[in-house]
């Protein structure tokens, strides 16, 4: 088993859940100066093959994506559905919601963070099916969740997630 969380030496997203992404993320530009992003959403059901507790979900949010020259801000509003999104949502409120990481071995990764003690929480598919996220219940010791981020482009041979 991998004895570390990190392959490359660098934070690549902090995200912040609201109710209100529009509302959010236009404070978010008046404050920084960055111009207001473009709308995004969730993968539909059928391309995000979404697993939320162990089981098979319909999952759903509204992302306005802040692009910085070392990191991306995320706002996201979570759906009504219940979702790792929803529930940091509704137990604290709106704020930062998950830390994302890159990697290029998703399964490895995932043996590591749940042989600390961290659940995984919520996986899926995205940008076209051509990569994965997954959500770690690491709220406990940092106030947040983790997420890991894999994109075939880049990533090492594995086994299938199933």
């Amino acid at each position: 088993m991998d004895k570390r969380l990190l392959d490359e030496d660098e934070v690549m997203q902090i995200c912040f859940v609201t109710d209100d992404v529009d509302k959010s993320a236009q404070w978010f530009a008046d404050l920084t100066g960055k111009p207001m992003p473009s709308l995004g959403k969730a993968a539909s059901p059928e391309e995000a093959k979404a697993i939320y507790n162990g089981m098979p979900a319909s999952v759903g949010c509204k992302i306005r994506m802040f692009k910085f020259g070392n990191i991306d801000v995320e706002f996201l509003e979570p759906g009504p559905e219940k979702s790792a999104w929803r529930d940091l949502l509704e137990q604290k409120g709106p704020g930062c919601h998950h830390i994302a990481f890159r990697t290029r071995n998703l399964t490895n990764r995932n043996a590591y963070l749940e042989g600390k003690g961290h659940k995984l929480l919520q996986r899926g598919e995205f940008d076209g099916s051509h990569g994965r996220y997954a959500y770690y219940d690491t709220v406990e010791k940092l106030g947040v969740m983790v997420e890991l981020l894999e994109f075939d482009k880049d990533k090492e041979a594995q086994p299938s997630a199933g």
